[in-house]
Parts: C-alpha cells; sequence; structure tokens
C-alpha cells in the first residue's frame, strides 16, 4: 500500500494535468454559446464560476479542482463527461501518475 504522501503527489500531478487539459481546450479565449468572444469575468458568470476560479485553472501548477467546476465549465460548453474524460485520457494517458 502506498503512503499518504505518495498519494498526495500522485493526485497533484492528475490535477495539474487536468487543469493544463482545461486550460488548453476551453480558457484560452472565451465564448459564449452563440460562440461570440466574450471577457473571462462573462465567461465565468455563465459557468456558474468565479473568475478566480478560471485564474486557478489558468496556473501551470493547477489546483485541486471540484468536479461541480468542471461540471459548469462542460455544462456551458455542452460537452458531456464522458466526452470530456475520453479526451483527456487520449491525450494525457490513463496512468498519468505512474
Amino acid at each position: 500500500m502506498q503512503s499518504k504522501e505518495v498519494l498526495n503527489k500522485k493526485n497533484t500531478l492528475v490535477n495539474k494535468h487536468l487543469c493544463n487539459f482545461i486550460e488548453g481546450k476551453f480558457l484560452r479565449e472565451y465564448h459564449d454559446q452563440d460562440g461570440k468572444i466574450i471577457s473571462q469575468n462573462k465567461y465565468a458568470k455563465l459557468c456558474g464560476i468565479t473568475s478566480s476560479t478560471i485564474s486557478k485553472l489558468k496556473q501551470s501548477e493547477g489546483y485541486d479542482v471540484p468536479m461541480s467546476t468542471i461540471y459548469n465549465i462542460l455544462r456551458h460548453e455542452r460537452y458531456t463527461l464522458e466526452i470530456f474524460f475520453k479526451e483527456f485520457e487520449n491525450d494525457k494517458g490513463i496512468n498519468i501518475p505512474d
């Protein structure tokens, strides 16, 4: 069995990759549901999250992103959890921390 410290390091790495993936896919340029370019603040409001949460997601080291935040972004982007995580897995692999 792995120690809590080892597991925490692995979780941190997964979160980093997840945040980087979200940033690359959705947070380089912000769009409303009609495809119009909008500000980060407007995008955050449409997603039901804060602008500071988006700033955290955009940090290269990432953060411990709640599932509700991911879901709120995906709902705005009209993306299913299944497709999102399948693309994440295809991009990053299934054994990120190992």
